[in-house]
């Protein structure tokens, strides 16, 4: 009883530092004043599409992506979002419309976590972990994001922001980050234990959505 109670007692603790860390994070986020440089940027997948159109979360980060594009911070934008309605194949066609040469553009869309996100990305080889990256999301998914692609093996992650003008606000959005960073460790780690052994990649990956 003693253990199971220590158990509970860690896991509150640990929900309520990703809340409070989480929390200090998007209340203090800046973004930069001049674009950052990298070899690609890394548009993370939000909600679904609505009738194959993007929407919410998907949209504007995808607007973000393409405003560091021509703003000259890479010359590559990796799209990657997958689900039971995958969001990366309606950013690649919202790109395109916006006219990004194909050239430019890397997709995927099987990952259906950001702990996926980050392998699948890490599977291009376009891109070379050593050098920068720079990652688009919600502010309040940011801090996450980095910790899945340093997790990955990239080595330089650059956030940028896709919703810098709200202001601080508690909200389901950020309540629900408390619950996945815990989750999201414990993925992570059960994963590199399962890597260390040598274990295939399918064993373990249906452990990481």
């Amino acid at each position: 009883m003693k253990f199971f109670r220590w158990i509970i007692s860690l896991t509150i603790l640990a929900m309520w530092s990703a809340l409070m860390g989480t929390g200090l994070y998007v209340a203090m986020y800046e973004q930069p004043g001049e674009a950052p440089s990298a070899q690609a940027m890394v548009v993370l997948g939000g909600n679904a599409p609505v009738d194959g159109a993007l929407s919410g979360e998907s949209a504007a980060r995808l607007s973000h992506g393409l405003a560091l594009y021509e703003a000259g911070a890479a010359p590559l934008l990796v799209l990657t979002g997958g689900g039971d309605v995958p969001v990366a194949p309606a950013m690649v066609a919202a790109a395109q419309a916006a006219g990004l040469p194909d050239q430019a553009i890397l997709s995927e869309a099987a990952s259906r976590s950001t702990l996926q996100n980050a392998l699948f990305t890490a599977d291009f080889t376009e891109l070379d972990k050593e050098q920068p990256i720079i990652l688009v999301s919600q502010r309040y998914h940011l801090p996450r994001a980095w910790a899945s692609y340093r997790w990955a093996g990239f080595k330089n992650v650059t956030l940028s922001a896709a919703d810098p003008e709200d202001g601080f606000a508690v909200d389901s959005r950020l309540l629900w980050e408390a619950v996945k960073w815990p989750l999201n460790v414990f993925r992570a780690a059960a994963a590199s234990a399962a890597m260390a052994a040598d274990l295939p990649r399918e064993t373990y990956l249906k452990y990481l959505e």
